[in-house]
């Protein structure tokens, strides 16, 4: 089996349970496999697996990162519509009569998510498409977007935590939690030894322990084992992060390169001032133009690198040292 299309991955308060859900890619006839995973909470062990279901690949095949939300619901954004929908927590199929809105075509600014979290109890959502969270009030009446928070990476997965609180992870492990009624960040922490050959991190809040679970997709290993691991964490406030620096002009040969980092504290604030030193690692083919550079009020840093003309994979490694209060 190799990793195919990831669905939704929520805790189910009914249940106690971790559910995954997964459309597999096979080697052999039909070259799809639909399943939905069921972990116990508690313990991390599966405990069931359902395989091969007509209803479950097109569940799947229609829904986009699926988390829960308040009442324990479950919503979803769908791949080929514009809309955000309750759904079957077993199924992912949308749930007969279940609340839904569509943002695109009926809200204004118009936006497309692919990731959403849904209070209906206060008439509240949280949507993201990738470095911002966009916050709705009045999602039942008339909606508005009455604030943004600005994520350090591009979003990877959301979930709910409470009427007041969410938690979202990054596409390089960075996990945080917002608070947002106010909004802010409230806590910014990572996952343990980030692995580059990670597809893909989800996130899930235990209601029952009050701890984050984390899925870590990754590909198999050579010999077929599963390499897809959860993780449970009390995330553990850290002084400041850097994130890792992403370029925000086209890679291209023979062309100056910007790159950005940002260096964030505990609460999600950008850290100032602060000197951050970037390196080339061996072997080098360009030059780094910014061998240093100075966080912004927000916390950004940029560097300037130029390419050589020849096609190349470089490194950029990057060191800051912060005293903690």
């Amino acid at each position: 089996m190799l990793p195919g299309l990831s669905a939704g991955f929520f805790y189910a308060p009914g249940v106690d349970r971790l559910i995954y859900h997964t459309a597999l890619n096979k080697v052999e006839w039909p070259s799809w496999d639909a399943k939905r995973y069921e972990f116990d909470a508690a313990t991390g062990a599966l405990v069931g697996a359902s395989s091969g279901e007509w209803v479950g690949i097109w569940g799947i095949a229609y829904t986009k990162n699926a988390t829960a939300g308040a009442l324990g619901k479950i919503y979803a954004c769908f791949a080929h519509t514009t809309k955000i929908q309750e759904v079957s927590y077993s199924s992912l199929q949308p749930v007969a009569g279940g609340w839904w809105v569509d943002p695109y075509k009926n809200w204004n600014p118009k936006s497309i998510y692919q990731y959403a979290m849904v209070n209906q109890i206060d008439n509240l959502m949280v949507a993201a498409q990738n470095w911002t969270l966009d916050l709705w009030r009045n999602i039942s009446t008339t909606p508005e977007r009455w604030a943004t928070l600005r994520l350090p990476n591009v979003i990877s997965s959301i979930c709910y935590e409470s009427r007041k609180y969410c938690w979202v992870i990054t596409v390089d492990g960075v996990i945080l939690k917002a608070n947002y009624l106010i909004p802010r960040w409230e806590m910014i922490s990572a996952v343990q030894n980030p692995t580059s050959d990670t597809l893909k991190y989800m996130i899930t809040f235990d209601s029952k322990r009050n701890r984050v679970v984390v899925l870590r997709i990754r590909r198999d290993a050579v010999d077929g084992a599963c390499q897809t691991q959860l993780e449970f964490y009390y995330p553990m406030v850290k002084p400041a992060t850097l994130t890792q620096p992403v370029p925000v002009t086209s890679l291209r040969s023979g062309s100056r390169i910007l790159l950005a980092a940002n260096l964030i504290g505990d609460a999600g604030e950008g850290l100032t001032p602060y000197t951050v030193t970037g390196a080339m690692a061996p072997p080098v083919e360009g030059y780094l133009v910014t061998p240093f550079s100075g966080t912004e009020m927000n916390g950004r840093v940029c560097f300037q690198y130029q390419a050589p003309d020849i096609a190349c994979t470089e490194t950029l490694q990057l060191s800051v040292t912060v005293e903690e209060a």
